[in-house]
């Protein structure tokens, strides 16, 4: 890391990094409105390291990465060549998602297609629900195959 002299010229990129700081510290309340400004305005007219120091000096240190809680308690990774214990899937509505899905849509239209019939005396119509029937079989049976 290198090491700044108090007369070195910062970049943009280190001037975005002090506004963040100074934004950071406005919304956790360590500055109020009229010093944010102030700081923000005198941010925006110094040019050197040495004069942009005394707007952060009072401020706690950057916050760095932490990991979250949920991975810091994680099993490590297993060893190379090794692979994770796969445990069984026990939850029946999570096979066929996509068979399970359209067969509701099946049975919607189907249930549709009664009722407009008993709507009618009993007078059905031509059974359109077949033009779903005809795609949701191949699915079924397509699925069936890959299936353990």
């Amino acid at each position: 890391m290198p090491q700044y002299q108090p007369y070195q010229r910062f970049t943009e990129a280190d001037r975005d990094k002090i506004a963040g700081r100074l934004r950071d510290a406005f919304a956790d309340g360590r500055l109020d409105q009229p010093e944010f400004s102030s700081r923000l305005d005198k941010l925006y007219a110094v040019q050197t390291y040495g004069e942009l120091e005394p707007l952060v000096r009072d401020l706690p240190p950057v916050r760095t990465y932490q990991t979250p809680e949920v991975v810091q308690d994680a099993k490590p990774a297993p060893a190379p060549g090794q692979f994770p214990e796969r445990k069984p899937d026990n939850h029946p509505h999570r096979r066929g998602g996509a068979i399970g899905g359209f067969t509701g849509v099946v049975l919607l239209n189907v249930v549709i297609w009664f009722v407009i019939g008993l709507g009618n005396g009993g007078h059905w119509p031509h059974f359109w629900p077949v033009w779903l029937l005809i795609p949701w079989a191949i699915i079924a049976l397509g699925g069936l195959g890959r299936r353990r």
